[in-house]
């Protein structure tokens, strides 16, 4: 059965009486200021998911010790998060074309058509997008036109998707194999960065409802980091965001060729996490979820940096 559309004075109201949501450091009238010109109701109250409920008593499945200034900086600490992952998955795709394009200039087997060539006979529905993005008002309509059945690799990574690209990528390097390739690390890389690029909610599932299966190699580096135990990475990475965050560091490290990118966007981020996200950190105090996850997040950064 349908819910009922609830207008935003509703939606506070059933926050505070059906959910228990106080509204002690953001007032009601702030909330519906908010409800209404930043963010909106179903988006916001997605976090709440990182918090418990009381499971008996009078205040049975209401949640515990949740204010809506929590929710409310959530919802902004996800949007820095997610801006930067945008950037670093962005510098991601233009390092691995780089890196991709000059391997195969390089390559002596390889004329840069041939390979293109094999790779479309082997995803037709990739050429049949290409082939409808020439009818359509798409940026790359021109090249598509100009260079028709003759691309070359060097084309046709200006036209792909990442998604497609990436799967040129995988193909490339297992034709031609490379350790530096970090082809298998492009699934998780893909996955966060369409997450952020729809503007999905990225911290409202801490408390994870499922796991995923972790990288084999990114859970060896992890686990020579000497200051997170077995237990902690074991369940930080069970979680298809924080695994999926740590794997795009890890490429991001790995695969940024220049030193003054590199260093900009890790520091960034290490501004982002160190101090942005801490900005309100009274607000989590008695939330262990929250905290635990933040402290492996730093731990990760700081080795990173280091590094």
């Amino acid at each position: 059965m349908s819910k009922p559309k609830l207008t935003i004075e509703d939606q506070i109201n059933h926050m505070k009486n059906k959910n228990g949501i106080l509204f002690e450091i953001t007032k009601e009238e702030d909330a519906i200021e908010f409800l209404k010109k930043n963010n909106y109701y179903f988006k916001v109250k997605s976090y709440a998911k990182n918090y418990e409920k009381y499971v008996s008593g009078e205040n049975c499945g209401k949640y515990l010790n949740l204010d809506f200034a929590y929710l409310q900086e959530l919802s902004r600490l996800d949007m820095h998060f997610r801006k930067i992952i945008i950037k670093m998955t962005l510098d991601i795709e233009h390092f691995a074309k780089t890196r991709l394009v000059k391997d195969c200039s390089e390559n002596e087997l390889e004329d840069g058509y041939s390979i293109v060539r094999e790779f479309l006979d082997n995803h037709k529905y990739i050429e049949d997008s290409i082939a409808k993005k020439a009818n359509q008002n798409s940026v790359c309509k021109d090249m598509i036109e100009k260079y028709g059945d003759r691309l070359a690799i060097w084309n046709i990574v200006e036209i792909l998707s990442f998604g497609d690209f990436r799967k040129l990528y995988s193909y490339y390097y297992k034709k031609y194999p490379c350790k530096e390739s970090l082809e298998s690390y492009f699934w998780s890389v893909n996955c966060l960065r369409n997450a952020a690029a729809h503007n999905s909610c990225l911290l409202n599932t801490l408390r994870s409802p499922y796991t995923i299966t972790r990288n084999k190699q990114i859970n060896t580096y992890v686990s020579k980091i000497t200051s997170i135990g077995k237990n902690e990475r074991k369940k930080k990475l069970d979680n298809p965001i924080i695994h999926d965050f740590v794997v795009t560091l890890y490429v991001y490290t790995q695969i940024v060729e220049d030193g003054n990118t590199k260093k900009s966007t890790l520091e960034e981020l290490q501004e982002i996490i160190l101090n942005r996200f801490t900005e309100h950190k009274e607000y989590f105090t008695k939330n262990q979820i929250i905290l635990s996850h933040y402290k492996f997040i730093k731990k990760i950064i700081e080795h990173f940096i280091e590094d």
